[in-house]
């Protein structure tokens, strides 16, 4: 039987661990982000979902990374 070619579908929502997986933050620090009011997330039914721009805005409210300059 030929495989069938199935488009990838674009999730709008994460698990926790999804989440982890798509920023590299640990899932400790999403969790936690989540218990805390930090990042919003909901729960339909017995799964918690993190929606995508919630998250995208929890990351961009954290401050700008910048590199330090050994004084010399």
């Amino acid at each position: 039987m030929p495989r069938l070619h199935v488009e990838p579908v674009a999730l709008v929502a994460y698990s926790p661990n999804q989440a982890s997986a798509a920023t590299g933050i640990r899932p400790e620090r999403i969790s936690a982000a989540v218990k805390n009011g930090e990042l919003r997330a909901v729960r339909i039914g017995t799964k918690t979902k993190i929606s995508w721009r919630s998250l995208q805005d929890w990351i961009d409210n954290h401050d700008p990374a910048t590199r330090q300059r050994a004084s010399a």
